[in-house]
């Protein structure tokens, strides 16, 4: 349950701008302190990974990390996952994404941020919505146990990802109010890296 606490404190933080009705559009203080705050959302994210991925915490740990990703993403959202043995990219909905990195054949599992976050300013749409792109760097290592191939695996993953601000409908706080969500995840390059 702590993930899903701390989740939900991050989006009281970025509900900062609420009310009845909410501003057609947000000053530049308003959006600086969104950014931020995505910025620290982008590394959450990878952080639940982690959590998602370490076979030694409980199932119902894992699995209340799930959920909490799945609200911080918008509905239909897929993540790409590059192979750098067959050298290909694929395409998965953001729920089975998450599912298929609770079950990576590994006994060990590390997936943690080698770099800061960083993220475009935002632009704003037609809608009135503001759009921008985070990049992250995410560092993968995966150990096996007795499977026949003793040999740790490793990469570094550069990934983009996609950041919607729009006044939404808070299920939790029953009101409307600022708010973002992540869309697509991408990768943009992959690289091996040892691991000892």
């Amino acid at each position: 349950m702590k993930p899903l606490f701390a989740f939900l404190l991050l989006l009281s933080s970025l509900a900062s701008v609420k009310g009845q009705d909410p501003p057609k559009t947000l000053t530049n203080q308003e959006l600086q302190d969104f950014h931020d705050e995505t910025l620290k959302r982008i590394k959450s994210f990878v952080d639940f990974l982690g959590v998602i991925a370490d076979k030694n915490r409980s199932f119902d740990e894992r699995n209340d990390a799930i959920q909490t990703v799945m609200l911080m993403f918008e509905k239909g959202a897929t993540v790409e996952v590059s192979n750098i043995n067959k050298g290909e990219v694929k395409t998965h909905k953001l729920r089975q994404y998450l599912e298929n990195v609770k079950s990576l054949p590994y006994s060990r599992i590390e997936i943690t941020n080698y770099d800061a976050a960083r993220l475009d300013n935002w632009t704003r749409q037609l809608d009135g919505s503001y759009r921008a792109t985070g990049t992250f760097f995410q560092e993968f290592k995966g150990w096996h146990k007795d499977q026949g191939d003793p040999r740790p695996y490793g990469d570094r993953t550069t990934k983009k990802i996609d950041a919607d601000l729009r006044v939404r409908e808070d299920t939790f706080y029953k009101e409307k109010h600022w708010m973002v969500l992540f869309r697509n995840v991408t990768v943009h390059s992959t690289e091996r890296i040892p691991v000892k």
